[in-house]
């Protein structure tokens, strides 16, 4: 088969192909080692607590009141003279039932002993605070608090924070920690930001790289909150500006009712009376569906709706002050809250954070960074070449096997940049690790191939295992059977670091995942059938002339025994006749010697 209709190539050259285009055209994703920018590592405050506290007696302390009596969905508090609703409002008891009579005032409040914890600790501590855990019930502070503090608040109450070290934890829930990160990702992004990476650590702290952007501005990036603005529908697809952010007095969290999932939020008296007007003079008080109310951060719409009716109709006679957001039921419905439930707040933070640590690399130190890295890959192809041709003495196989791995570099960093992932030095040593992993399974691979017929031996062939130029197809899939056993071993190995949050081996781990699953998927089987090529093309000459000269070999056999023979024939002739000539020189030199003795005796 040729190699231009071979799959393995193919697939290679397409991959590699596409990877060129996508790098032209998006770039490679440097991190802050290599671009230069700064970084900040924030600790999230707050603490997960367990608390002794009874609900009757914070009512009791709220309303100043002794008469405070449990019903099976809420509490029937009665005080002395007339309880303003600006106060019921402001301590979080919203749509509370209030009578008066008879000089006292009967305020029915639907909620539940956890509910009522929370939101006197919220008014206390001025911080959200959330249920997050049950028998025991426990609440999760999103602000810097200690259990002396917390004990101080409770004391009014006659509560306190429970014995034992497990009643309070410093740090915050996985999910709350998971939002924040969210929250900083979203606002990064909107701000137009490139090469941001936010990383969580533990239940406190989150790290963040900002390539390209000193530290005053990351700072001030973190913490500042995004534009809020409410606009409301005219007529067709125009709207104009109602109100901005700071209208917005306060924001509850995501609450259900009725199986409707909903935003309460509270606007000031000025916001409330400018809604009103601006709801009266678009018609939206009289013809809702027509005049929807939409929200903005920072220009990007985060809500749509129109006006309920009951709301419409209250606003057609008085301001209102307290709204819900209502985004639908289930869990997208929970979910759309929770992502509006922080775009209210203007992009804030779910908690409060602390720079505890911060630093910059600058942009030139980047730039020779850059130069050094090239420079180091250029050598390292240079000296991995040598080392092959020395070994192998053949130089057709140089270029294939450096080009190879040069190849996985370029899907490497494709992949990298499609995933969002930064090259930084925990990337850029998972790539030195690829390689180098990369090049000794290229040289098992040309070693086998150059070597078949001891490491893999076959009947009737000579001393490369090929048969007609080629290895059979069935010993190319045993050799990438051993290298795809290695491969699965390394992935195994590397699959549990992006999830332990390690942050630096995470990218680390991600890149060593994705180029052994490159490489033994696309470049190994590729070089296998590009190897087995050329040490073809290079074993049919060395095996015809073989062939010949064992012919030739072969023909001469019968010339040099017939040789031998007349040779060995010569020489016992030769041997005979000299034999001969000997004896009779003896004979002679005997003859006169017993003739000389004769004549003396006489």
């Amino acid at each position: 088969m040729k190699l231009s209709q071979n799959p393995r190539i193919l697939l290679y050259a397409a991959a590699i192909s596409l990877s060129i285009i996508f790098i032209a055209v998006h770039g490679v994703n440097y991190g802050l080692d290599i671009q230069g920018g700064s970084w900040l590592q924030l600790q999230l405050e707050g603490a997960r607590v367990e608390l002794n506290v009874d609900a009757s007696k914070i009512l009791e302390h709220q309303f100043n009141t002794g008469s405070v009596q449990k019903l099976s969905d809420g509490y029937v508090v009665t005080v002395n003279g007339t309880a303003s609703s600006d106060l019921i409002n402001k301590l979080g008891y919203s749509g509370s039932k209030v009578a008066t009579r008879d000089n006292a005032t009967r305020i029915t409040i639907s909620t539940s002993p956890e509910s009522v914890v929370t939101n006197y600790l919220k008014n206390a501590l001025d911080a959200d605070v959330k249920v997050v855990g049950v028998a025991p019930v426990q609440y999760e502070i999103r602000t810097n608090v200690t259990r002396e503090s917390l004990n101080a608040i409770l004391a009014p109450v006659g509560g306190a924070v429970d014995t034992g070290r497990e009643a309070f934890v410093e740090g915050l829930t996985a999910q709350t920690v998971d939002d924040t990160k969210k929250v900083l990702d979203q606002k990064l992004n909107r701000l137009g930001l490139k090469d941001i990476k936010v990383r969580v650590v533990g239940s406190q702290y989150i790290l963040i790289d900002m390539a390209g952007v000193d530290v005053a501005t990351a700072q001030d990036v973190v913490g500042k909150p995004g534009k809020f603005e409410i606009r409301i529908q005219t007529h067709d697809n125009e709207s104009e500006h109602v109100l901005y952010g700071d209208a917005v007095e306060s924001v509850d969290i995501p609450s259900n009712n009725r199986g409707m999932w909903g935003v309460p939020f509270t606007l000031s008296d000025d916001g409330a009376k400018i809604l009103q007007k601006a709801a009266i003079d678009s018609g939206a008080t009289k013809n809702p569906t027509a005049h929807e109310l939409s929200m903005y951060l920072d220009k990007d719409q985060i809500f749509s709706a129109p006006l309920a009716p009951e709301l419409a109709a209250s606003l057609q006679k008085t301001p209102s002050r307290s709204m819900v957001a209502e985004v639908g039921s289930g869990d997208a419905g929970s979910q759309k809250a929770k992502v509006l439930y922080i775009d209210l707040k203007e992009g804030a933070l779910p908690v409060n954070v602390r720079v505890i640590g911060s630093g910059q690399v600058t942009a030139a130190l980047g730039d020779q960074f850059k130069k050094q890295i090239v420079i180091a890959g250029l050598l390292a192809l240079l000296a991995v070449g040598g080392m092959i041709y020395w070994r192998y003495r053949v130089r057709r196989i140089v270029l294939p096997l450096t080009a190879t791995s040069t190849s996985e570099v370029i899907m490497i960093l494709a992949v990298l940049s499609a995933l969002g992932q930064q090259l930084d030095l925990a990337a850029i040593a998972g790539l030195i690790t690829v390689i180098g992993t990369g090049v000794d399974q290229l040289v098992i691979i040309t070693d086998r191939l150059m070597r078949g017929a001891t490491a893999l031996p076959s009947k009737g062939e000579g001393k490369y295992a090929v048969s007609g130029g080629r290895l059979h197809e069935k010993r190319i899939m045993e050799i990438l059977g051993i290298i795809i056993g290695s491969a699965a071993t390394t992935v195994a190995a590397m699959l549990p670091l992006p999830f332990m949050g390690f942050g630096a081996l995470t990218g680390f781990a991600v890149t060593v995942i994705i180029g052994v699953v490159v490489g033994v998927g696309i470049a190994r089987p590729a070089y296998a059938s590009i190897a087995d090529y050329i040490l073809g093309e290079d074993e049919k000459p060395e095996a015809k002339t073989s062939i010949e000269e064992t012919g030739s070999v072969s023909s001469s056999k019968p010339a040099k025994k017939e040789a031998s023979k007349e040779e060995n024939g010569k020489e016992t002739a030769g041997e005979e006749t000299n034999g001969r000539k000997a004896a009779k020189t003896r004979r002679k030199k005997g003859s006169r010697k017993n003739a000389e003795e004769n004549s003396k005796e006489e």
